[in-house]
């Protein structure tokens, strides 16, 4: 995370909560908190406050010559590469903050199964500030990355490293079969959407085709997973519901 405040303002900006926020009281120093943001986990409402303090005296570079200065403003420009399903907004409609001033933000989504990896979270603001000594306002663009994460559950990663089947038609409309090899009676099969939720459709199980059914005519169209264990084993197969 490049410790450049300006992008720090941006951040805090961006990220701040519908709802309201407190910020950290034991916070002091000008930048953001936490300097990392906890991961984001599949199937699990994301919520992550972030406190942030905007300096009123500074030390920049400005055309490549570092120069004591004062804050005047900085209002965020944009954020962005953020995974699908999450979103920000300012805690101030202006998304500006004066210099010396504490805020606070929160970033909130749904993280979905189709968005696990890293990224780095782009953060562009623009500052308004005076060189000590001299009377004109003076403006730059500034820009920092921070480092966030999504990934599986516990549950999900058992899913993401279970032994692959073969499932037919796919495409399917109405009714997804799959080949179970040493089918048991204890055996439990599920539909997740990619966001890790259960469908809550029941399977059969034909003896005569050695197939697990699954009717899935009730879907939307979209992506889905079919997470099983049968036989002390793990299984999953991805399918599309047209």
């Amino acid at each position: 995370m490049k410790k450049i405040y300006f992008s720090l303002i941006a951040l805090s900006l961006s990220f701040a909560a519908l709802a309201q926020c407190t910020p950290d009281p034991t916070v002091t120093k000008p930048g953001i908190s936490p300097a990392k943001l906890p991961d984001g986990i599949v199937g699990e409402a994301y919520s992550q406050v972030v406190t942030l303090i905007v300096p009123l005296d500074s030390t920049i570079l400005y055309q490549g010559t570092p120069y004591n200065v004062r804050i005047d403003s900085a209002t965020v420009v944009s954020i962005g590469d953020l995974p699908t399903g999450f979103g920000y907004e300012a805690n101030k409609a202006s998304r500006t903050w004066n210099g010396g001033e504490k805020g606070c933000a929160r970033l909130f989504g749904n993280p979905i199964a189709s968005s696990v990896g890293f990224y780095e979270v782009s953060v562009k603001v623009r500052t308004f500030f005076k060189i000590v000594g001299l009377p004109n306002q003076l403006d730059q663009l500034d820009s920092s990355k921070i480092d966030f994460r999504v990934v599986m559950g516990n549950s999900m990663n058992e899913l993401n490293h279970a032994q692959r089947l073969i499932s037919y038609p796919n495409p399917v409309k109405e009714e997804l079969n799959i080949e179970m090899p040493q089918y048991t009676q204890s055996a439990q099969f599920s539909i997740y959407n990619m966001m890790g939720q259960n469908m809550e459709i029941t399977p059969s199980f034909s003896s005569l085709t050695g197939e697990i059914k699954f009717n899935t005519s009730i879907l939307p169209s979209g992506m889905y997973l079919v997470y099983g264990k049968n036989n002390g084993k793990n299984y999953q197969v991805r399918f599309i519901k047209d």
